[in-house]
């Protein structure tokens, strides 16, 4: 085993020799030098101190923007960290340290180097085209004192100016049959120093090194080798992004860290006709990028879970393996009738998400055993089609103090399948009501068979009421009384914000014909 790796830091190598396993980037780089003294404190779940990731996603270079508290220094090994101070160094023109210099932001130091690392990733981002995608971008942002329209401002002008830029390379492109290149980031249109830095990475190698305690951490390439690692140490803890893991980092120390972020078959994604399988590594914002337009549910509760930071390094698999009782996907996984398949010596299982989750926040994994990948059916109209469906409506709400980095009250999602004007099958799950998210199986049986009209509505409220229990949770600004009172109203707005066989017109309640604009795009393309 080797002693020590190198990464890239702001433009320059790094080498790292016997430091820690367990230790975080921004441990590291309080250390390394007193100009990152601010790396110091920060909470990752209010905003952190964010920093640039340059890597390899598929075959696809990415700057990716993630949280110093939330990556342990050997995930590091051969990618490449921009600081916002490097940014600035490197090249103070550059469109994310000129919105900086000039913005009038109306904030301190540490807020406006949070705010150079949104820019700089936004900048690169290929699918940034909308309104509520912009927010999106800095929801990480957590301040009284910004000033928020000036922010908005800022970043429309430089978002919508490298959009013109990549449409006008994608219209050159097109001649020679290349333009996908240029809208999948194939392609470098940037031509700056980072681009071309970026555009030079090589896809991430096997790595297996040593810290001066004798812990230590392998980053298999194979499912092959990372399963011959899993029973030659079967100690060893199994690391994915990282975001749980770190946040112990100091209080807890593991004697074997074993990553599957370079496993390659765990970091596919596969579409067929019927279905998306998702690699149990593949981050949330990758996820969101490849599902989100068809499976806009997906893309709308992303944006209320966690930061920017936070969902580039999450993963799918290793949020479901942490079964968290409050959280906001499992809900919509459950109603999109999503499938988790395991791995271990023995072969492959699959399980609906429904039965994956077990009480007190266990799951049903057997000791030795994996998340392989989550199944993800479509529902295109010739899917329905073929299965004698008329329409499949599906969305999901949840509530909480503030609209990112928070523990949510409840969150609920619902689906229904019809048939003719008549429910044929329905999905109703919750979660922050109890101590794993869980089905209203029997509104759903009586659900089925009935016409989807106010009176269905009314009749299911009265069986959620009488037979979903909601226990008391560890968040006491939302008693219990108020979580099953928030059980009943999000399925009455499912209802009525969706179209029925009387009304195709959904009902527009509070601010919803406000959050209409997100979809607007900030960028025309231009016509040629």
């Amino acid at each position: 085993m080797q002693s020590w790796f190198t990464f890239e830091l702001d433009g320059g190598t790094c080498r790292v020799e016997h430091e820690a396993t367990h230790e975080t980037l921004a441990e590291y780089l309080v250390k390394l030098d007193p100009c990152f003294s601010r790396f110091s404190k920060g909470d990752p779940w209010l905003g952190g101190t964010p920093v640039i990731l340059g890597d390899i996603e598929g075959d696809i270079p990415r700057f990716r923007v993630v949280d110093a508290h939330l990556m342990l220094l050997p995930m590091l090994a051969g990618r490449q960290v921009w600081t916002a101070e490097g940014i600035r160094a490197n090249d103070p023109y550059h469109p994310a340290a000129m919105a900086i210099a000039h913005g009038h932001f109306e904030c301190g130091a540490d807020r406006s180097a949070i705010l150079s690392t949104l820019f700089f990733e936004g900048y690169y981002r290929t699918d940034l085209r909308r309104l509520g995608q912009m927010n999106d971008q800095f929801d990480g942002l957590v301040s009284r004192t910004a000033n928020i329209p000036a922010i908005r401002r800022a970043a429309a002008q430089v978002f919508a100016n490298v959009e013109q830029m990549r449409h006008e390379a994608a219209q050159k492109a097109d001649k020679s049959g290349l333009a996908s290149q240029v809208w999948s980031g194939r392609k470098d249109i940037y031509q700056d120093k980072f681009s071309k830095k970026l555009h030079r990475l090589k896809p991430r190698s096997e790595i297996s090194y040593v810290d001066r305690s004798k812990r230590r951490y392998y980053q298999p390439t194979s499912l092959v080798e990372f399963l011959r690692l899993r029973k030659e140490y079967p100690d060893a803890q199994v690391i994915a992004g990282g975001t749980s893991l770190a946040q112990q980092a100091g209080q807890v120390e593991w004697a074997g860290l074993i990553s599957v972020e370079s496993v390659t078959e765990l970091n596919s994604v596969i579409a067929t006709e019927d279905y998306w399988e998702i690699g149990a590594a593949v981050s949330l914002t990758r996820v969101g990028e490849l599902i989100g337009r068809e499976c806009e549910p997906f893309a709308k509760i992303l944006r209320r879970f966690g930061s920017r930071s936070v969902r580039n390094r999450a993963t799918l698999g290793g949020y479901l393996a942490t079964a968290w009782s409050s959280g906001q996907l499992s809900p919509l996984l459950i109603a999109l009738n999503a499938r988790v398949i395991l791995l271990s010596e023995d072969g492959e299982r699959d399980a609906p998400i429904s039965q994956f989750f077990e009480a007190e926040e266990r799951t049903i994994l057997r000791p030795g055993e994996i998340i392989r990948s989550i199944l993800i059916p479509r529902a295109t109209e010739s899917i329905l089609a073929d299965r004698g469906m008329t329409a499949r409506i599906c969305d999901t709400y949840t509530v909480a103090p503030r609209r990112s980095l928070a523990e949510p009250y409840v969150t609920g999602a619902f689906a229904i399948e019809l048939r003719e004007g008549l429910i044929a099958k329905a999905w109703i799950a919750y979660s922050g009501i109890s101590d794993c998210p869980l089905r209203a199986r029997e509104a759903e049986e009586a659900l089925a068979g009935k016409t989807w009209n106010e009176d269905t509505m009314f009749g299911a409220l009265s069986l959620l009421n009488k037979n979903v229990t909601v226990l008391k949770g560890e968040n006491e600004r939302a008693d219990r009384d108020y979580r099953k009172q928030l059980v009943i109203t999000l399925f009455q707005k499912f209802f009525y914000q969706h179209p029925t066989p009387s009304s195709v017109k959904p009902e527009n309640l509070t601010a919803t014909s406000n959050f209409s604009l997100l979809n607007q795009p900030f960028f025309d393309t231009l016509s040629d």
